[in-house]
């Protein structure tokens, strides 16, 4: 459909999670679309709040709010009255304390439409769209999780596909070849999730009522293909495809329940004793879309929607189905996320009433986890092999960018690329729970039940904040089972940990691996404020994480890995987490850490109406995007922004 030109202000924000201000520079001349971009608006390094993770930042985007006011201090918040080290998720609007944008814009008289924006589920808007928005690898509309196919022993973790002769198939075409056949079972999937050091293997689960699936290859006219089928009978086929070729949307049953998702064919031999197949995740085809019932109306003219689809490449590259040398299959299945955003926003600006429209994809953070540190290897392959796959993550984003661009904006709207932090090399890890350990500060005992082992409340003073770089104390009248008493015990308790820590050296240079330790409450300046933070903030150098994935639910050997490990260990030998012992780069530094080459900061791209072209700023703060761009629509910010508007952005 083509645009139609008003006068009605509108504005677009189109968030790139993880996008490298350093890294926009180094790319703008090999992406003709970045290029143009910032040739025709203003482009400034974005500082983010402390915690510098996802869902933190783009609720200070979405709310104009500083972390310490809207509440969202990382991947998970642990409150007062609540039992030590526990937490609850952060991927919930009923978490946030400041006002949404698109709440402020609503009762204000206008329209807005949401895609795909972290933070944004359970619905805050009474009108206007909303695609998504409940996190990153959603449990809420997942039904199955992306799973390699494949006869070939030499890929590890896949779902082992059968290959022999073919036996007796139904309503086969005479004029096709029949080559051989696979069987897979499918009772047992593998589970990813997401948290602020990236993609998270959870290892595999027994599904029940499962299903087997039958693969036919064939020779149709001298061309090999496969048909995967439910049974053996090709006119109840799901999918046929060639080498190379995604089957489209496929709805399916998995488990009783319906779902949508496509299939890859990757490789295929001659004689059809090598097949490997590509299943995306798929997702439920309702309950994702407001109003209800514009699902259907989505599908149609874009496709299947799955929450973080674009990470399934990190979850794929972190389980080893595809290695560094396979850049090509990992842009394939994010290029089908990009796909759909376009068409999705392009459809909803044809078809709805609105004035503002946000738009989030999860890239290049995933990217930047599992490559950016390579650009430090001493082998020049693998740092020119890490800068191809960078540049090519970035092709693929300003391209979507600029397809969004060309659909929904007219010369009346402005447009806004932003993300929410950026990424930082890493060597060490930092072993926090075996430095309290070592104290006495912190005890686990086992559950009598599970056999598994947490944090002891009756016995732990202080532990390890799980979703922030700090230390919590347990104190007597916050926690639920706490121990320290307020006042001096608290404090002197507090500068005992916060001296303990400073002292903690790197034993090969020498050097402190904390950037700060500090009482939350002198750490003002980085927005940090409120009994949401832990009482301690420890933040590590570069080249240094202190992140623990988990406080509880652990064997008795994760513990004892704990306590024995060092105070600093290589990244490759931290106990417990193959996922963290897979990263090269994160985001729990200080939101200006910086190796030159790469930093945490985010980015801050405006173009349209009375936008300086080609121009450049040195700084904004994330908390001024949502100011600025009520100012573009003509509107009172949110009640709670605490930003500026950018009006060096301007002529």
């Amino acid at each position: 459909m083509e645009k139609t030109e008003t006068t009605r202000k509108k504005t677009i924000l189109i968030g790139l999670d993880g996008m490298i201000p350093e890294q926009v520079m180094r790319y703008r001349k090999r992406v003709v679309e970045l290029d143009r971009l910032l040739k025709e608006g203003f482009f400034s390094p974005a500082v983010p709040s402390f915690p510098t993770d996802t869902p933190t930042n783009w609720t200070t985007i979405a709310t104009g709010a500083w972390a310490g006011t809207h509440g969202i201090v990382g991947f998970g918040v642990h409150k007062p009255g609540m039992e030590t080290a526990v937490t609850t998720p952060t991927f919930n609007s009923r978490q946030c304390q400041g006002e949404y944008f698109w709440q402020a814009a609503e009762r204000q008289g206008k329209r807005c439409l949401l895609i795909n924006y972290p933070t944004a589920f359970p619905l805050t808007l009474n009108d206007g769209v909303a695609i998504g928005g409940d996190g990153l690898m959603s449990s809420k509309w997942t039904v199955r999780y992306h799973e390699l196919i494949s006869s070939s022993r030499d890929v590890s973790r896949v779902k082992p596909l059968a290959m022999g002769a073919a036996k007796k198939w139904k309503n086969v075409p005479p004029d096709w070849e029949v080559v051989a056949e696979g069987v897979v079972d499918l009772d047992r999937e593998r589970r990813f999730g997401w948290g602020a050091a990236g993609v998270t293997d959870q290892g595999d689960v027994e599904i029940v009522a499962s299903k087997r699936r039958y693969v036919l290859v064939i020779r149709d006219g001298g061309t090999s293909k496969i048909v995967l089928s439910a049974s053996r009978d090709v006119k109840k086929a799901i999918t046929t495809i060639g080498k190379g070729e995604w089957s489209g949307w496929i709805d399916e049953r998995f488990g009783g329940k319906r779902a949508l998702r496509q299939y890859k064919l990757v490789d295929l031999s001659a004689d059809g004793s090598k097949v490997t197949i590509y299943g995306s995740m798929a997702a439920t085809p309702t309950g994702w879309g407001f109003p209800k019932g514009i699902e259907k109306k989505i599908i149609e003219h874009a496709g299947g929607y799955v929450e973080a689809l674009e990470l399934s490449p990190d979850a794929a590259f972190r389980a080893g189905w595809f290695g560094r040398d396979k850049m090509g299959q990992i842009m394939d299945i994010m290029e089908l996320q990009a796909d759909w955003t376009v068409k999705c926003a392009q459809y909803l600006a044809d078809t709805e009433e609105w004035d503002a429209m946000f738009v989030q994809f999860h890239a290049p953070d995933g990217i930047n986890h599992d490559i950016l540190g390579d650009m430090e290897s001493e082998d020049p392959s693998i740092r020119r092999r890490a800068d191809e796959w960078l540049g090519e993550t970035y092709r693929v984003l300003f391209k979507m960018v600029d397809e969004i661009r060309n659909a929904c904006a007219d010369k009346n709207t402005h447009v806004c690329v932003v993300s929410d932090h950026g990424n930082i090399p890493i060597r060490k890890w930092i072993n926090l729970p075996g430095i309290l350990m070592r104290q006495n500060w912190l005890e686990f005992a086992e559950d009598t039940g599970s056999k598994r082992w947490s944090v002891d409340p009756t016995k732990t003073v202080c532990w390890h904040a799980e979703h922030q770089s700090g230390v919590w104390i347990n104190v007597a009248g916050r926690e639920k089972s706490g121990l320290v008493k307020r006042g001096a015990e608290y404090e002197s308790l507090r500068w005992r940990i916060i001296d303990h820590l400073r002292r903690v050296v790197d034993e090969e240079t020498g050097e402190p691996v904390f950037a700060v330790v500090a009482r939350r409450e002198d750490l003002q300046s980085l927005g940090v404020w409120g009994n949401r933070f832990a009482d301690i903030l420890c933040i590590a150098n570069p080249q240094y994480l202190t992140y623990v994935e988990r406080v509880g639910d652990l064997p008795k050997q994760d513990v004892d890995a704990y306590l024995a490990a060092p105070d600093v260990v290589d990244i490759a030998d931290a106990p417990l987490s193959a996922s963290l012992r897979a990263l090269t780069a994160v985001h729990w530094h200080l939101p200006t850490a910086s190796v030159g080459y790469a930093s945490n900061c985010g980015c801050f791209i405006m173009t349209g109406p009375g936008v300086a072209q080609g121009m450049s700023g040195e700084w904004v703060n994330l908390v001024d995007v949502a100011p600025t761009l009520a100012h573009c629509l003509g509107i009172e910010p949110p009640a709670h922004a605490e930003g500026r508007i950018v009006r060096e952005a301007f002529d």
